[in-house]
């Protein structure tokens, strides 16, 4: 089913609010990003409408960017609302909260990525999704693929050597 990147930032805002607790753009962007990974390897397909690119500070969806960048470092303190993004709603739905139609599957996979790293530090993330040998790394190239999409295909076999990596751990 899927979503764009403001409404699945969205699904974390509100897990967030939950338990009294905010994120910051950069969390928000590496949350999605991982959700999309997990998403992609466990589920085997895509969470987001949109992809990420490439960007300095690892992978980024513009679309998330374009309606969170007002906030700059601060958290961010309500949902995003249609119209605040590209691909948006009809005119009758603007300034309505952007809502993504998920599957069960889906939704697990946020809850999950939201318990697992919700609580780490934007930076944290950040190293997370652009240390060597993530998509990220293959794609940026030092600068050389700044701004470049960053293929599903690519993400996933990524997301499916941590599951594989993690489950042999467990049985070492």
């Amino acid at each position: 089913m899927a979503g764009w990147s403001p409404e699945i930032a969205n699904e974390f805002i509100r897990l967030a609010k939950a338990d009294k607790y905010s994120l910051t753009q950069m969390q928000l962007q590496k949350l999605v990003y991982i959700a999309h990974g997990w998403n992609l390897a466990i589920n085997g397909g895509p969470l987001t409408h949109d992809a990420p690119q490439a960007w300095e500070y690892g992978p980024v969806y513009p679309e998330l960017w374009q309606a969170l960048r007002s906030y700059g470092k601060a958290p961010v303190t309500r949902e995003i609302a249609n119209g605040e993004y590209s691909p948006g709603r009809f005119s009758e739905d603007l300034g309505e909260t952007a809502n993504a139609t998920l599957s069960q599957h889906e939704k697990q996979v946020i809850e999950r990525v939201y318990r697992d790293y919700g609580k780490f530090h934007a930076f944290q993330l950040s190293a997370l999704t652009h240390s060597d040998g993530t998509p990220w790394t293959e794609i940026y190239d030092n600068g050389n693929g700044k701004f470049d999409e960053i293929p599903s295909q690519l993400i996933r076999a990524h997301f499916v050597n941590l599951a594989r990596t993690r489950r042999a751990k467990a049985y070492a």
